[in-house]
């Protein structure tokens, strides 16, 4: 399965999420300006072979990328940046970085960045 896909659907399955919708590769046009409302971006960072032998490989390291854009004066994200952390933990991810919070410049939204791998072994 896309590492996009798989974290969509972990993302999606979240309890308590305080994310109106989860995307993946690309926001709508539609989202790219609103500001009333919290959306996730997934995209693929890479995918690293592992597991090497018998001139092949047996697995692959898979990376995604998850930007968070919450809405305008919405409540603090640390408690769900935190259920979301453990959320991927739990189910086999790894996380590799946390860029920290931003604002961004043109609709002046916090924004998150975060940084996990699936390590998946072939069939």
């Amino acid at each position: 399965m896309l590492a996009v896909l798989r974290a969509q659907n972990l993302l999606m399955s979240m309890k308590d999420s305080v994310l109106d919708e989860v995307y993946t590769n690309n926001l709508p046009a539609e989202e790219v300006d609103d500001s009333t409302r919290s959306v996730a971006l997934i995209t693929d960072v890479r995918s690293d072979l592992a597991l090497p032998g018998n001139d092949d490989f047996h697995a692959q390291n898979k990376e995604v990328e998850i930007q968070i854009y919450y809405k305008l004066d919405g409540d603090d994200p640390d408690e769900f940046e935190t259920k979301l952390k453990h959320l991927f933990i739990q189910n086999g991810w790894s996380m590799v970085d946390d860029r920290g919070h931003t604002v961004d410049p043109e609709t002046q939204q916090l924004t998150a960045t975060f940084y996990f791998v699936f390590f998946e072994i072939e069939n």
